[in-house]
Formats: C-alpha cells, structure tokens, sequence
C-alpha cells in the first residue's frame, strides 16, 4: 500500500494573508480607529469635546411639538448612543462640567408620493433638532450642531416604524458630528 504525502490545509492561501496582515498594519500606521475605539495609550475616543467637558447631564429637552413620545425617545437614544461610543461619562447636573440642551424644531409627517386619485403611496417623516453643549460653570457655549434635519421615508401602514427609524438615526448622526475633528 502506498502512502500519499498530505499537503498542509490553509485556510488562506499565503498571499492573502499577507495582503491581509498588509492591509492591518496599514490602516494601524495611518491613525484609523473604528469611532467610539479608544486608542493604545488609554487616550479617549475622539471628540469635540475637550476631556474636561465629557461629564455632561441632559439638562432638557425642549418639545413643542404635539409628539409626547420625542423626548423620552430622543433621551434614551441619545444616552444609549453615547454610552455606546464612550463619547461622555452622564452624570448629575450639579457634578457635570457641560450641560445637554435638545431643542426640537419641528416634526413633520407628509405625503412624498401619491398614486391616482391622490391616495397616499408613499409617504415620509422628518424631525429638526438642535443640539447645543453648554459650560456648566458659566452656561457659555462650547459647541453647537446647528440645525440637523432628518428625513424617513415610508409606506402607509408603517408610521410607527419611521418613527423609530427617523429618530435613530437622528441620534446616530448627532454622535458622528460629535466625533467629527477636522
């Protein structure tokens, strides 16, 4: 009986893992971090804030919008995405070094699209907010988002949804900007 030398199984074949391992150091030469990734020297994630200011409290949501359900919405996003990014370390307003002001613009529902006989076959939400972080000491302030403006598209039947959707990624968009230094 013969025996038949078996060849070593790779799961890579050696060139890709090289291109691979190429592609890692790289990447870890360049500065690129994924966001809300601390860097090796314990440094915090990037930010807008200076690390002084990072001990915020959500001092208020300002809704004058018929929607009740926006401000404990935007609060628990906005915590939560926060605390996913490791952007800030929430705290009680009389320990916070920067105060959190929400102001919600407007909420809108409309009509993107209509079929015959103008029934509604598309149809989309949008929310403007306007963050603005604020010195706890003094109330100056230290940074300000602006009028942010996002939209959701939806077909009849799944407002709830849009809902969601729109506001999620509202929260999400907030924190990019947050973590945006250039």
């Amino acid at each position: 009986m013969r025996t038949v030398p078996l060849r070593s199984a790779s799961a890579f074949p050696p060139s890709l893992a090289l291109l691979l391992l190429a592609l890692a150091l790289v990447l870890g030469g360049c500065g690129y971090r994924f966001t809300g990734q601390a860097s090796a020297d314990g440094e915090d994630p990037s930010s807008r804030l200076a690390p002084e200011y990072r001990q915020m409290a959500l001092v208020r949501v300002e809704n004058p919008t018929t929607e009740a359900w926006l401000e404990p919405r935007l609060r628990s996003l906005l915590r939560d995405e926060f605390n996913r990014r490791r952007l800030v370390t929430w705290t009680d307003k009389s320990k916070a070094t920067s105060l959190l002001t929400i102001t919600i613009k407007k909420y809108t529902r409309s009509t993107a699209v209509s079929g015959e006989a103008d029934q509604s076959v598309k149809l989309s939400a949008g929310i403007v907010v306007v963050f603005r972080v604020t010195r706890a000491t003094d109330g100056s302030v230290i940074w300000d988002s602006g009028e942010i403006t996002q939209d959701e598209s939806y077909y009849p039947g799944d407002a709830d949804g849009a809902d969601q959707r729109v506001t999620d990624l509202l929260m999400r968009r907030m924190a990019d900007l947050m973590t945006e230094n250039y």
